[in-house]
């Protein structure tokens, strides 16, 4: 495959700003972790930072969203998940709850929204690249919905008609000059999903609401590699979390 380049494929991506790589630098606090993206965003809105990258995992939790947060009981919901181990994190971006932990890979892409950029873009943007990550580990992928997913969405990877990467993205500044684009892609690598699934459907029945996904319809990349049923490796989880690292560096051409 050849290897992506982002001034080729994406040329409205150009800023005169370079891109960045960022990291969270604070300690304890697990929401601010999860949403450290958003704050990016507010930075590149503000002028106070050009475009950025984030790679990133979090301790074991959910992360529900606005819409999902207005649910009636949400927050005894959560208060109970919490006390179970799993604690609730609201995000801005769209979709619906997904489970986050030690093996669960995160790439946020935050941008100036350029002139003449579509959703769509932003969305072939996290999966091209994701795509090739998975290539580099001799998967195929295809792009699509997978029915009974959690986060279900058009822009789903999936390996053998199962979920492997979830995206979503958050647009803000409408038409302003200072509008940006947070696009999110979330890459479950090594992870229970059976008991995470559980887990976000407890938190849709504590909240009255009937919907239910099914740990069938999502895969990890440690399953796709013939890796089920084997206790979590962490040493695998980091050298995909490398290998990710690496790939976008070069594919935004960040330096340091």
């Amino acid at each position: 495959m050849v290897k992506p380049d982002i001034v080729s494929e994406f040329p409205l991506l150009r800023f005169d700003q370079p891109w960045a790589l960022k990291s969270f630098g604070g300690h304890g606090d697990l929401a601010q972790e999860v949403t450290f993206d958003e704050l990016l965003l507010k930075q590149v809105i503000n002028g106070a930072s050009g475009p950025s990258l984030y790679i990133n995992r979090t301790p074991r939790c959910l992360v529900a969203t606005v819409r999902e947060s207005r649910m009636i009981n949400f927050e005894a919901a959560s208060c109970k998940l919490t006390e179970q181990g799993w604690p609730v994190v609201v995000r801005c971006t769209g979709g619906s709850c997904v489970p986050q932990g030690p093996g669960v890979i995160n790439l946020s892409v935050i941008h100036p929204k350029a002139h003449g950029w579509h959703l769509e873009d932003g969305y072939k943007l996290l999966c091209g690249l994701l795509a090739h990550l998975l290539a580099s580990y001799g998967l195929v992928t295809t792009v699509g919905e997978v029915p009974g997913s959690f986060c279900d969405g058009r822009y789903n990877l999936q390996v053998g008609g199962q979920k492997l990467v979830g995206t979503a993205q958050r647009w803000t500044g409408g038409s302003r000059k200072n509008a940006a684009v947070l696009a999110h892609a979330c890459l479950l690598v090594d992870l229970d999903l059976i008991e995470t699934t559980e887990k976000i459907n407890s938190l849709y029945r504590l909240c009255g609401n009937p919907r239910q996904f099914t740990a069938e319809a999502c895969t990890t990349l440690r399953d796709c590699l013939g890796g089920a049923g084997q206790p979590f490796c962490e040493d695998f989880v980091l050298d995909v979390e490398r290998r990710l690292t690496v790939l976008a560096k070069d594919y935004f051409n960040i330096q340091s």
